[in-house]
């Protein structure tokens, strides 16, 4: 079946007018996965601009990155005017993907009968008639295609059909069109309407439908504005529900990676009018201004156009005054699109609907940041407090209840596991990429984008961070110790002979790092104070009296997490320890600062605790090959300290005493550790419980796809004169996985940079050949299985009988044994190479 991608293309400079393309960039991975992912080449793509399409075709993939399409044709038509051609069959396009974010349209559409039709101004009508007398007293006004949905003589909506020359026929088996009315009377649906608190028009359709109960009893005809109309009026399952459905159930929504946020969209900043326009679209809408929250890094308005994904939820109220929806996201962050808003600042994001609120009186719980009685615009309701959210706002206002999943990326044969976001590692057969992804994943956690940029510019960036010390590289290896990887005995080579020989501490790689990741470095200074050490537990400063000065970290840390609560900046909050109002503060633990008068460097050290939050102060260790260390040795007992909870600053931080400086260690919540691991090394059979236990895993298959969209031959699709590079490799693969397992396949960049037969040639010469015969113990009988007959020459077979006399055995039977070997693939002829190619693919 053909496909056709749909989608808003809100940048004309996309649009190749002369060559008739459009380059669809787009890296959204959830797209990659769930909407581009099914596509091929020669399906169909429809680009929807201000007053036209753009429909053509898809040549080429560039995977994670952009779609091209060719062949372009612009067929004036607005994108209302879409959704009213019969052959796009508008009631199967959710409400939602109305709003063009990209989709994949459930069932094949004629392209050509499409355009003709938008072309001729063919559009359909949508219509509710008291009768078939009606009908047949009024076929005039119909155009062929017209929905016509007559009420019956039991005075119930028929199900919706199709104007046509002889009269009234159902939407053909595959289409599957069903209203979500059929078998109501208009009155029945006119009290499923009120029973719905909200007043916005796109799920309280009060006024319309006394408006049709009017039009039916007067003309016996009533006629929809616009497809939104019809669908809202007759088709929302969100507003008139499934039967059997109970109004007292609790829906249990499961999360796994996906976040809860509040959004406010405030009667002050929103008017009705616009606010009515963006829920009639299923829009949100934040300005890009929206300032930080408390002492927050981050902004709101950077939470929302930044934090916040594809898939994750929010509630959306008005202020305190109406608690209004549960969504979820769809849609990336775009400029708003009514009137002038974009140019004026305002952000927009599209979202499905989950859940209309179940009652309309205001909230009236305790504040805080996520409550609709709290200020805030764009906030992510923290885990931890997603049940006290339940509680307050989901379960009374929408009779839905979020829980987390508590699985682990990757189970072992030992319990428990890490969050991804720290401890991770790539893992997958040679050649597929692993030590190339870690670039592009340490550049997003120390907050650098990659979009738009080519893959130098990429390394040219990552080059920069690793100079600047915030992405550290190294790769482990057999003799990796620990002294190399925290901190050893290093000699001091006297400076004449016959002196002793003195030694020092030498700080290993992880040490460096984690020294330069924490907040507080020993020697450096905070106002007027030096410091001397920082642990989980204690900051001590020295006074310029010279007198040391000891700060509890965690009640810095419970300080800090109180002042956000309260919406209290950290740069007020000397103004207000500086007046002694603890009643103002409300909190009794920070007289303890007050009757010590440290109220002067207070601010300051929260200041620096505070940067873990920013991602600019994210510090990445990348270990290549971490399965070759030995692991227990390398970490030793920190091993348990890069675990999430025992990170310092975290309620379960651990800190150990160092064996050589006799220093206090911990690992900062800021490090980052990727690693990688070649499934084919032997090393991993013994790898460490302990690194299993303590990393989330993300495996890195084989993609030939890749060779044929981001190869240096995918202008051809990864074809090679008639080799197909893709199938070639996958060919292989099978035939690896079959004769041994997954993990000792081959991966895609071995075919990536190719672009000639000769260089196909080296690739299977000094690449490929070579790693099967360490997978298979050069048993060329199964490396022949594999490649083929064509990849083998004979060694002459002598009659001479080369062996010495032995009992039991006759030297005979191996005189005329067969000798393999592989050909030198450098100096065959073009011909015979691809007939060994052939022969391996069994053409």
């Amino acid at each position: 079946m053909t496909k056709t991608l749909i989608t808003r293309i809100s940048k004309l400079d996309q649009y190749d007018v002369v060559n008739r393309t459009v380059l669809w960039e787009d890296s959204t991975e959830s797209r990659w996965g769930n909407v581009y992912g099914k596509l091929q080449v020669n399906d169909n793509a429809i680009f929807i601009a201000t007053d036209k399409l753009l429909v053509g075709t898809v040549s080429q993939f560039n995977s994670g990155q952009s779609i091209q399409c060719s062949n372009i044709q612009e067929v004036s038509c607005s994108n209302d005017q879409l959704l009213q051609l019969h052959e796009i069959y508008p009631e199967l396009i959710s409400r939602v993907k109305a709003n063009f974010q990209p989709f994949i349209h459930p069932q094949q559409v004629n392209i050509g009968q499409l355009i003709a039709d938008a072309n001729a101004k063919r559009f359909v009508s949508y219509y509710i008639l008291s009768g078939i007398d009606k009908y047949k007293q009024s076929e005039s006004l119909f155009k062929v295609n017209d929905r016509i949905i007559v009420i019956n003589a039991n005075n119930q909506l028929d199900n919706v059909k199709l104007h046509s020359v002889t009269g009234l026929i159902n939407f053909p088996d595959k289409a599957d069109v069903n209203i979500s009315v059929e078998g109501l009377n208009l009155n029945e649906i006119l009290d499923k309407n009120k029973s719905i608190k909200r007043k916005s028009t796109k799920s309280n359709n009060v006024t319309r439908i006394q408006n049709i109960i009017k039009a039916i009893s007067e003309s016996g005809i009533y006629k929809f504005n616009t497809f939104f109309s019809y669908y809202d009026g007759l088709l929302n399952k969100l507003v008139y529900g499934k039967r059997g459905d109970s109004d007292n159930k609790t829906i249990k929504i499961s999360l796994a990676k996906e976040n809860v946020y509040k959004v406010s969209m405030g009667i002050n900043e929103i008017s009705e009018e616009i606010f009515t326009y963006c829920n009639d679209r299923n829009l949100i809408i934040v300005h890009k201004e929206t300032k930080a929250k408390g002492t927050a890094n981050q902004t709101q308005a950077d939470t929302f156009a930044k934090q916040m994904k594809v898939g994750d939820y929010f509630y959306m109220c008005r202020g305190n005054r109406n608690i209004e929806v549960v969504g979820r996201i769809v849609g990336d962050t775009e400029e708003c699109e009514y009137q002038n808003l974009g140019a004026e600042g305002w952000l927009q994001r599209s979202y499905e609907e989950v859940a209309d609120a179940k009652k309309e009186n205001p909230y009236q719980g305790e504040k805080k940041w996520w409550t609709p009685n709290d200020n805030s615009t764009c906030i992510a309701i923290p885990k931890h407090e997603i049940d006290e959210a339940n509680n307050k706002i989901f379960i009374p206002f929408f009779k839905i209840e979020f829980e987390y999943e508590d699985i682990p990326l990757i189970r072992s044969n030992t319990s428990g596991y890490m969050d991804k976001t720290l401890n991770q590692i790539l893992y997958g057969p040679p050649g597929t990429g692993k030590t190339y992804n870690t670039i592009n994943k340490a550049l997003e956690i120390i907050g650098e984008s990659t979009q738009g940029k080519t893959r130098q510019q990429i390394k040219d960036l990552f080059d920069a961070k690793m100079k600047e010390g915030q992405i550290v590289f190294t790769t482990f290896h057999q003799s990796m110790s620990y002294e190399d990887f925290i901190e050893g005995i290093k000699p001091i080579e006297p400076k004449e002979e016959g002196q002793p020989v003195n030694y020092k501490v030498q700080d290993g790689i992880f040490k460096k790092l984690c020294q330069s990741a924490s907040p507080f470095r020993v020697k450096e200074m905070i106002g007027s104070y030096e410091v001397v050490s920082y642990s989980s537990e204690v900051l001590t400063l020295k006074k310029p009296n010279g007198s040391y000065v000891p700060f509890s970290i965690p009640l810095l840390n419970k300080l800090l997490a109180y002042l956000k609560e309260k919406s209290i900046d950290v740069n007020d909050f000397e103004g207000i320890i500086k007046a002694e109002d603890v009643d103002k503060v409300r909190y009794p633990e920070l007289e303890i600062y007050l009757i010590n008068g440290y109220s002067n460097v207070i601010p300051n050290i929260l200041k620096r605790l505070n940067t873990y939050q920013s991602s600019e102060h994210n510090k990445v260790l990348i270990i290549d090959e971490i399965n070759r260390g030995n692991v227990s040795q390398i970490f030793g007992e920190l091993i348990t300290l890069i675990e999430e909870d025992k990170r310092m600053g975290k309620e379960e931080a651990l800190e150990a005493t160092l064996p050589y400086s006799k220093a206090k260690f911990g690992v900062p919540p800021n490090l980052y550790i990727i690693g990688t691991m070649n499934t084919a090394d032997r090393s991993v059979e013994a790898l460490d419980a302990a690194l299993r236990r303590r990393f989330s895993f993300e495996e890195m298959p084989p993609k030939p796809a890749l060779i044929a969209t981001e190869g240096k031959l995918k202008a051809k699709n990864g074809v090679l004169g008639t080799i197909d590079l893709p199938d070639v490799l996958n060919t292989i693969n099978k035939r690896i996985e079959k004769l041994i397992d997954k993990d000792h396949q081959i991966g895609h960049s071995y075919f990536m940079t190719v672009t000639n037969l000769d260089e196909l040639k080296t690739t299977f010469q000094n690449k490929i050949i070579p790693l099967l015969q360490e997978y298979f113990f050069g048993d060329y009988g199964k490396i022949g299985l594999v490649l083929g007959q064509g990849f083998f020459e004979t060694a002459e077979i002598t009659k001479e009988n080369l062996f010495a006399d032995f009992d039991d055995y006759d030297a005979s039977d191996f005189s005329e044994r067969t000798i393999y070997k592989i050909k030198e693939l450098s100096s065959m002829p073009e011909d015979d190479f691809n007939k060994a190619i052939n022969t391996l693919l069994k053409k």
